[in-house]
């Protein structure tokens, strides 16, 4: 008698079953594959952040170049950020429609052109423009590279993957401002812009080259509606809410911290030099660190139980940046740092994990809230600073801090009995 094992399957069930095929597995942490990924997307986010803040540090050398106002060198920062923050509301409708791969590496190479011609503009408003055009460029690559985790990555294994891809972002950063205005100081800012380009268009090469395509991901033509869909489902998720509010409060509050607490160490009582105080970009490695720790931290103890105390940490170091002496801000800013970047690994990568489809839209949603908190809370404790000083300042970004803190332990307490998520 034959057993029933072997009896064909009805058509029925084979239909099912071609219907259904099953997805392989996650990439786990430890296999070749988990490297390979890991360190393309860590160029990845090196390369775009490079390039995104690369100008920061040339604004005086912009401002003599051309005889303009520093307020209107920023544009040649802020056209790119601003870009870029609109940009990702369209690439996440674009990213279910074509290769996860592909898309990224269109960002990665066309914004590396964008800015070595940024090295040869001749007027400030093609600097500009190229800028905002970058800005849209690279608009590809963040929501869908952390939604190309999601899918790729064992579950078990995306915190540490999502450490190693945000160190990147933050080592990309530091290197687009530190080193950018270390080689204009030897040679000329275009030189430095011009050497930006070409690194970030090699790793641009390299990141086409190794990374895998997508083995869980299936392109499919999402309509707008369909989009608009994703995300008012999202909206309404308290989850990812609260997760968004975070980004942009927490974003905001860093990006305020690093734009004016040189003006409070180049006043009295401190008054120090400005090579001095352009160093304090180097304290973005103490980030990294942090981004490491949390990203593994949280795949053993879940982001719920890890992420309130990273935003408390970062609270700590906020008001311990109020100390007289150097050394007492200099140790804040060190503490804030960290908090920080552990407390962004461990949210972007909930984000990915939380949102079970549409996960480029909902990638895209949270950085869309990290960049116009960026703008609008960085933007304000300017004016907070004018009118009241960094104690201003530091009062204002507290409050951020504050609620943010709060959002965190009520998602802690909705979400950290459970087993880790």
């Amino acid at each position: 008698m034959a057993s029933t094992n072997s009896l064909p399957l009805s058509h029925g069930a084979a239909a099912a079953q071609t219907a259904a095929p099953k997805l392989p597995a996650g990439v786990s942490r430890g296999t070749r594959e988990y490297a390979v990924i890991s360190r393309a997307l860590f160029f990845g986010g090196f390369s775009t952040f490079a390039q995104l803040y690369c100008m920061q540090s040339l604004l005086p050398l912009l401002t003599t170049t051309f005889g303009i106002t520093p307020a209107q060198a920023s544009w040649s920062v802020s056209a790119a950020t601003m870009m870029m923050a609109l940009g990702l509301l369209v690439t996440c409708v674009a990213a279910d429609r074509v290769s996860r791969k592909r898309m990224m590496t269109i960002a990665l190479l066309s914004s590396s052109v964008l800015t070595l011609a940024s090295a040869f503009s001749t007027n400030f408003e093609t600097i500009v423009i190229l800028a905002a055009l970058k800005g849209l460029a690279l608009s590809g690559l963040p929501a869908i590279a952390m939604a190309y985790l999601s899918e790729e990555i064992d579950q078990r294994s995306l915190g540490m993957s999502m450490g190693l891809y945000i160190g990147g972002n933050i080592l990309g950063g530091m290197a687009g401002r530190v080193m950018a205005a270390f080689v204009a100081d030897l040679f000329s800012w275009r030189v430095s812009v011009a050497m930006i380009g070409l690194v970030c268009l090699a790793m641009g090469l390299e990141f086409a080259r190794s990374l895998p395509h997508s083995r869980r991901f299936t392109p499919r033509h999402m309509t707008v509606r369909e989009a608009i869909g994703h995300a008012r489902r999202h909206l309404a998720d308290p989850a990812l809410l609260g997760l968004y509010l975070f980004a942009g409060l927490m974003m905001g509050s860093f990006v305020s911290v690093y734009n004016y607490l040189g003006f409070h160490l180049a006043a009295a009582p401190f008054q120090l030099p400005h090579a001095a105080i352009g160093a304090i970009f180097t304290m973005y490695l103490i980030g990294v660190v942090g981004s490491f720790i949390a990203g593994p931290l949280s795949d053993r103890l879940g982001r719920a139980r890890l992420l309130w105390a990273l935003v408390a940490l970062a609270f700590v170091g906020l008001i311990v940046m109020l100390a007289p002496q150097v050394l007492g801000v200099v140790t804040g800013l060190a503490i804030f740092t960290f908090g920080f970047f552990g407390a962004h690994t461990v949210a972007s990568s909930w984000v990915g994990r939380r949102a079970t489809e549409g996960r480029a839209i909902a990638s895209a949603l949270y950085l869309f809230f990290y960049y116009i908190g960026s703008s609008l809370l960085g933007s304000y404790s300017g004016v907070m600073l004018r009118a009241h000083g960094w104690h201003g300042v530091v009062a204002l970004l507290s409050i951020a801090v504050v609620i943010s803190l709060a959002v965190a332990i009520a998602m802690r307490r909705a979400y950290g009995n459970t087993k880790p998520v």
